[in-house]
């Protein structure tokens, strides 16, 4: 797909983001958006070198901050993403011509809560979804309609929609696979069956 479809993904990758994961993927795949993650990268080259090459490529940008903090005690924060995040700011600034019409959103949980340690993230677009993956979807639906001219379907519809996909996955795999092979599915896999899954749901 061309700039004008690709979005470029930064958010964490452990177990328990997994579930926010899925989502946001299934609904941008779902909003006719070709999702660019750094855990989809060769890892014969250097992948910030990669990760740089994406935002380039990617009119739109979806951060989830809401994992660069101490999760628990004695925990190191994790920087990388607000790093990302800062690269992808500053190619919509500095870049070319294209790259000053990307769009960019930034997640969070907790509401305003990088505002307070990051001032100079103010005036972004910065969106919760307390953890939880129908607000998410409703989140990145409302986002990406205020930012396209295209018809955007119903957050509901996409809702109901990743439901079902998580439901025929189950159905599908299991006999091959064990839960924890699906639970554990890298997310390359993962794409692979949604861009299956959909053309089919919509059609019905």
């Amino acid at each position: 797909m061309a700039f004008e479809n690709n979005v470029f993904i930064n958010c964490p990758f452990d177990g328990e983001y997994t579930p926010l994961l899925r989502a946001l993927v299934f609904s941008t795949l779902y909003l006719e958006l070709q999702p660019f993650l750094s855990q989809t990268l060769s890892s014969s080259n250097i992948r910030i070198n990669q990760i740089k090459h994406h935002i380039k490529s990617c009119k739109y940008g979806i951060h989830d901050l809401s994992r660069s903090k101490a999760m628990t005690k004695g925990e190191l924060p994790r920087f990388n993403m607000p790093y990302e995040l800062g690269l992808d700011i500053g190619a919509s600034e500095y870049g070319n011509k294209l790259l000053k019409t990307k769009k960019i959103l930034i997640l969070e949980t907790e509401r305003y809560h990088y505002q307070k340690v990051i001032s100079d993230i103010a005036g972004q677009d910065i969106s919760s979804h307390d953890d939880d993956p129908k607000t998410l979807i409703k989140k990145v639906r409302n986002w990406m309609s205020a930012n396209t001219t295209n018809t955007v379907s119903p957050y509901t519809e996409i809702w109901i929609a990743f439901n079902q996909f998580t439901e025929d996955l189950q159905i599908t795999l299991l006999s091959t696979h064990t839960p924890e092979d699906i639970e554990d599915m890298p997310i390359g896999d993962y794409i692979k069956f949604v861009k299956d899954w959909i053309p089919s749901f919509k059609n019905n």
